[in-house]
């Protein structure tokens, strides 16, 4: 034991002086290993993609047979709902799919023959569930992050229109500068027109990608604007004041919905507790040498 201790304490004592060298001669990692170390980790799409979408391959044309085209369309917006995650197409999320049903679903039939039934049903819900579920949930957020965004983000759009951009200029302008949700879902209706797409159709394509109300308010000013000719730096401020004033409300709404579930869970957090408390107290009371409660 003294001579492994001695052993680890030299070489610590040898890293730290050949490290100290390192610094004070100044020399740094080579371009390829510096290339290694930042080239990020292909993830899988959802907590067990890493680990069940390689064996997700031989199920993955099964999953999308059972997918009729309607279906599938109603994937596809889906996934861009959610802004196609770790880059997530319709048959990746079927290998996912298919290998986690495989990796988890395999489990639980072991769990059922073994006469775990509970264990075993819960793996292969789970197991079927579990894709869509991460789906909904990303896409649910990403909802929510466009709904905080979009007041500020029609805040500066109109002071950069007021100071004489064009609205597609001023557009770009603010995408660049307010990374986010937001800012991709502008740049990708912005690359949309640059290929040819007319001005209504791409914001129409905006608007069906997600299911934000105040996104869809946007919209339908924006066209409306640009058919009638408003003054769109008007036009945008006013939308952003009453984006700002729903914000406001659903707040409120939110904070009335979660009150009552507040008390409920203190309601059953402290029952349980009080009545263990008092029959606690009986017990002793009546099994005490007073003969009851107090002693009396």
């Amino acid at each position: 034991m003294p001579l492994a201790l001695s052993a680890a304490a030299a070489l610590c004592a040898a890293m730290f002086v050949w490290g100290l060298h390192l610094r004070t001669s100044g020399q740094q990692v080579s371009e390829e290993m510096a290339a290694v170390v930042k080239k990020p980790k292909k993830k899988g799409f959802g907590p067990l993609g890493g680990v069940t979408e390689p064996f997700g391959g031989l199920f993955a044309p099964l999953v999308l047979r059972s997918m009729s085209p309607a279906a599938r369309g109603r994937l596809n917006r889906r996934i861009e709902r959610a802004g196609r995650p770790y880059g997530l197409t319709v048959e990746q999320y079927a290998r996912n799919k298919g290998g986690t049903l495989l990796v988890l679903g395999s489990i639980g039939v072991i769990m059922l023959l073994s006469d775990h039934l509970f264990i075993g049903s819960a793996l292969l819900l789970f197991g079927w569930f579990q894709t869509d579920v991460v789906l909904w949930n990303l896409s649910q957020e990403r909802q929510q992050e466009l709904q905080r965004g979009l007041p500020d983000f029609l805040d500066v759009l109109a002071v950069t229109v007021t100071a004489g951009l064009s609205f597609r200029q001023a557009l770009s302008r603010v995408a660049e500068s307010m990374p986010g949700a937001l800012a991709d879902e502008m740049r990708t209706t912005l690359r949309q027109m640059e290929v040819g797409t007319p001005f209504r159709q791409a914001f129409e394509d905006l608007r069906s990608r997600n299911n934000s109300e105040q996104l869809s308010s946007f919209v339908t000013a924006i066209l409306q604007a640009e058919e009638l000719g408003a003054p769109l730096a008007n036009a945008l401020a006013d939308i952003s004041v009453d984006m700002r004033r729903e914000a406001s409300q659903l707040a409120r709404r939110r904070a009335q919905r979660a009150e009552p579930k507040i008390t409920m869970v203190t309601t059953f957090m402290m029952v349980p507790g009080m009545l263990v408390l008092i029959l606690g107290a009986l017990y002793f009371g009546l099994n005490s040498g007073g003969g009851g409660l107090l002693g009396q």
